[in-house]
């Protein structure tokens, strides 16, 4: 499901799909609030993006567990996304996380001194928008915009409330829509930051034609990085202009994967476990899943990270070559899979490697199911989809096979290099 899919209409796609004897069930869709994992409830997208924040930081010689550092966001902590990634600076960076900047739809909020982080935690669980800060708790310099509130100068013009701590004075101003527009717009992306978060806002929103709006008076960009948990929120030539000025970018289909990952696996449990055996289980499930997104994108900034340290290239265009390269291998393996017939033995290599792949508890509890009912064109993809992530993470995206590589399947199996020899004579 996409964002603006409230859980009643989850709910009602998922009993419509049974209803009509789909034989999937509710697996059609995922994020169920009861019967599945919902993603704002165990913020499983956002965690994957603070797994990127935290690569990206130390990348840039920060130890966000030792280091303070500064970072913006858009998105209100009312928000999926946004929300829960402060909710993760809460949890991981309490003591060196300052959040300094955040809009949402709401309005716009600045604090040199960063905001007060438990506050925005409450936000987030009461579904508050960022315009319901309390502006006492702002610091000398910072500002509050709240879109919402309004007063009405003439039968033309209205002016929109801003607060204002100025020298330690709280100060309720109204300003005019050129100057709230301009604080609307600018704020976020003009204050100075070590990583810039995008987790809510409309795609597009930083574009070549505006990508100086993201720069400082000496053409600076204001962040030294950027993670992407919104979709699209910067253009690919915007991308590539921020990159050729030194900016790390951890692109969104690298940083925000988690809610796929977590989607897939509830598709994949709710075609081998009833909704009983699933509600035993579904906290068991939640952490392992959690743990398989932290591997995931671990494994992808590493890959990220490492391959632009080494040759210089481009973040953007090494996640794109790292996603070409899983499936031209995921597609290959996949196409040698077609004309082999699964074994029903879970010790048969192929089953094995399938196994290894789901959830422990998927693994210890309900193995004959996984074998029994999962169709084997799926596990067929799963393997193939594995095998070819593994090899990519592991070897990186420069690798391709060599004799070398084909030397260990030689000794454990003689008969192929006999073989080659009987039939050239």
């Amino acid at each position: 499901p996409d964002e603006r899919m409230s859980d009643f209409m989850i709910d009602w796609i998922a009993e419509f799909s049974k209803k009509y004897g789909y034989k999937p069930g509710g697996a059609f869709i995922s994020s169920k609030p009861k019967t599945g994992f919902n993603h704002k409830e165990f913020g499983v997208t956002s965690y994957g993006v603070n797994v990127c924040l935290h690569q990206v930081l130390l990348e840039l010689g920060i130890n966000p567990e030792q280091d303070r550092f500064t970072i913006k966001m858009s998105g209100g902590p009312d928000g999926d996304v946004a929300g829960n990634q402060i909710k993760n600076l809460y949890r991981f960076y309490p003591d060196t996380a300052k959040l300094i900047a955040l809009t949402d739809v709401s309005g716009t909020i600045y604090d040199p001194e960063g905001l007060d982080l438990k506050t925005l935690v409450e936000l987030f669980e009461e579904v508050k928008p960022i315009r319901c800060y309390p502006p006492e708790l702002l610091h000398p310099g910072g500002v509050l915009l709240d879109r919402e509130i309004k007063q009405q100068m003439t039968s033309l013009i209205t002016h929109t409330l801003c607060w204002e701590n100025h020298e330690g004075e709280l100060i309720k101003k109204w300003i005019a829509g050129s100057e709230m527009n301009h604080l609307f717009r600018h704020n976020v992306h003009q204050r100075p930051a070590d990583v810039f978060v995008p987790a809510g806002g409309r795609p597009r929103t930083i574009s070549i034609s505006n990508i100086g709006d993201f720069l400082d008076e000496t053409g600076k960009p204001t962040a030294k990085a950027i993670v992407e948990g919104a979709n699209l929120y910067v253009t690919e030539h915007a991308r590539k202009a921020l990159e050729s000025k030194g900016v790390l970018i951890i692109k969104d289909s690298s940083a925000n994967k988690g809610g796929v990952i977590c989607s897939s696996f509830e598709v994949l449990t709710s075609l081998v476990v009833d909704e009983e055996k699933f509600l035993d289980v579904k906290q068991a499930l939640i952490q392992e899943i959690l743990e398989h997104i932290k591997k995931c994108t671990f494994n992808e900034s590493r890959t990220l990270l490492g391959t632009h340290r080494r040759t210089g290239r481009p973040m953007t265009e090494i996640s794109d070559e790292i996603s070409k390269k899983i499936n031209l291998y995921t597609y290959q393996i996949l196409d040698h899979l077609q004309g082999v017939e699964l074994s029903s033995d879970p010790e048969d290599p192929l089953n094995l490697c399938f196994l290894t792949y789901c959830l422990p508890t998927l693994r210890h509890r309900f193995q004959k199911e996984l074998i029994d009912e999962v169709p084997d064109q799926h596990k067929k993809a799963i393997i193939a989809c594995h095998v070819a992530s593994q090899i990519v993470y592991c070897r990186g995206i420069d690798w391709s096979p060599s004799i070398v590589d084909v030397l260990p399947n030689i000794w454990r199996d003689p008969t192929i290099v006999t073989e080659c020899i009987l039939y050239d004579q």
